[in-house]
């Protein structure tokens, strides 16, 4: 069985939960409005993440190059991390953006069927933690 690390197993909501029929027939909003709203504050906060390490990599530059010679590349080695970085957050994007386009889809309908979710969703945070644990 998958274990969950145990930062994750109270933070992000993505707005959806089990409920029986009964209850979906009592539900006033839908899955996008559920969604959409934490996602783009989620983003907002992974702009402002990335943002800030942009910012402390310029203030490295000048530490480095004074305690690593004239030889030292900065900026060669900047490109290494970048392309690193943008690699592992683009295969993070490719798991996460289809499950959020899978839930916006019939957005009139309150109602999400997903059965045997459980090894889907293991499946995708093993795979998950394998690019951001690395």
């Amino acid at each position: 069985m998958l274990k969950i690390p145990t930062e994750y197993e109270s933070g992000f909501d993505f707005g959806f939960s089990a409920i029986d029929s009964e209850e979906a027939a009592a539900e006033t909003q839908t899955v996008t409005q559920q969604i959409v709203q934490p996602v783009n504050d989620e983003i907002l906060k992974l702009k402002q993440t990335v943002d800030n390490i942009y910012n402390k990599l310029d203030g490295l530059e000048e530490i480095i190059k004074a305690g690593a010679g004239p030889n030292f590349d900065v900026d060669a080695y900047r490109s290494l991390v970048e392309k690193d970085v943008n690699e592992k957050l683009k295969k993070l994007e490719g798991l996460i953006v289809p499950l959020l386009v899978n839930l916006m889809k019939n957005p009139e309908k309150d109602t999400i069927k997903w059965p045997n979710r459980k090894p889907i969703i293991e499946a995708q945070l093993e795979k998950i933690l394998a690019i951001t644990r690395t």
